[in-house]
């Protein structure tokens, strides 16, 4: 029941805000322009709130009722994650089909309140990466193929969207703004690829992949209304409603998982967004703010990655050194570890969109992100820093849960 009154709250939250000031503040409708202590700003007020708010309920309810009629399908269609004796530690099948409802919900939403033609290239682009997803859900392919088409898929969204090109880094080091210059589109696609693999390697634990990305959605959301980009926030909004329905299934002890399909799709949404939002021309949105709120699963990709590279290892070959293995090895319990790092995700998320709100340099955030990747990766390695830190959380016994784990990603 407290989930249910959780997801209702976001959705009413959110979708307050999309109408505050901006009754047609989104994908469709012109701006609309009254006094705040006028009758008439309340009533139109409510009216949008209403309005908005079906994006998000919609795109919840089409991601429900798909996660359950696919769930029941889920074993004609191959879509299973049996488990094993390695790296996998889940005793049961579990259906992988959380990804394909996630979409669902969010394209009957697009095709429903969003003018279709404009966002044409997205919409494609993010076909391209749940096929790629699911096939690699039932036959496990090659990594190569899968950069490659998220390098298309990312190229084709470069194409209709002029937003999604990464031309500033911002003013990192107090020197002045360092651009991409003729390097715009590889750096681009470069990023991307980083940001799909961060959400796809975060996806160990139930819960913890989309708990992020929910965390993710909704600072997007707000840091899109920060920027006066409407259409940006309701499209967050539908994916906050999607992946708070399949959290509903996913959350501890999971029903489903959303699969590569997934948490790959969801990583090249949260890409996209982070480029548009952050080279809007004369917007308040620093590159780094958005990096900060993605500082998890970003730096926790980084850390793991060249760990890898040290060991004369390929980069992605899967093993168990990210971070919710180390909480994992540590004694943590399941809840606990999910409530960690969806903790100190949030926090990272809050300091993004304060830093914005108080206009904080972009040297001062990046060297914050640099502290603490320097922080997260010397505390990985040496198992002390942060970890000695969390140690004393598990000492006090400030988190206590079952201590069982099911796991679908890496």
């Amino acid at each position: 029941m407290a989930h249910y009154l959780l997801i209702f709250l976001l959705g009413l939250f959110l979708a307050g805000l999309s109408a505050t000031g901006h009754f047609a503040f989104g994908a469709t409708g012109a701006h609309i322009s009254v006094p705040a202590n006028d009758y008439e700003y309340w009533v139109r007020f409510l009216g949008a709130s209403v309005e908005h708010g079906k994006v998000y309920l919609v795109s919840l309810f089409v991601a429900h009722l798909s996660i359950r009629r696919l769930s029941a399908s889920a074993e004609k269609l191959k879509l299973v994650d049996m488990p094993d004796n390695n790296r996998k530690v889940h005793t049961v099948a579990k259906p992988l089909v959380g990804g394909l409802g996630i979409v669902a919900g969010v394209l009957v939403s697009m095709v429903l309140f969003f003018p279709v033609a404009k966002y044409l290239g997205l919409i494609i682009s993010i076909l391209m990466i749940l096929i790629m997803g699911v096939i690699d859900d039932r036959h496990d392919i090659s990594f190569k193929i899968r950069l490659i088409v998220q390098v298309t898929a990312t190229a084709i969204t470069m194409n209709f969207f002029p937003g999604m090109h990464l031309v500033s880094f911002g003013n990192l080091f107090g020197l002045g703004e360092i651009s991409s210059g003729m390097l715009v589109i590889p750096v681009t696609v470069f990023c991307a690829l980083g940001v799909i693999n961060a959400i796809n390697m975060i996806d160990g634990l139930d819960g913890l992949a989309g708990t992020t990305s929910l965390i993710a959605f909704v600072s997007f959301a707000v840091l899109a209304w920060m920027n006066d980009m409407g259409s940006f926030m309701l499209l967050s909004l539908a994916f906050a409603g999607a992946i708070a329905a399949f959290l509903r299934f996913n959350w501890y002890p999971s029903r489903l998982f959303m699969g590569d399909a997934g948490s790959m799709t969801l990583g090249f949404v949260l890409a996209f967004f982070s480029v548009e939002l952050s080279q809007k021309p004369g917007g308040i949105i620093s590159p780094v703010a958005v990096l900060i709120v993605l500082a998890i699963p970003v730096t926790d990709t980084l850390t793991v990655m060249s760990k890898r590279i040290m060991s004369g290892k390929s980069p992605f070959s899967p093993d168990k050194t990210h971070f919710h293995h180390i909480l994992r090895d540590m004694g943590f319990n399941h809840a606990g570890v999910v409530l960690i790092i969806t903790g100190i995700a949030t926090l990272f998320s809050l300091f993004a969109i304060v830093a914005t709100v108080f206009n904080v340099p972009d040297y001062v955030l990046f060297g914050v992100f640099v502290s603490w990747f320097v922080f997260y990766f010397v505390s990985s390695t040496s198992r002390k820093g942060l970890f000695s830190a969390i140690g004393w959380m598990q000492k006090h016994h400030i988190i206590s849960h079952e201590d069982v784990v099911m796991s679908a990603g890496e």
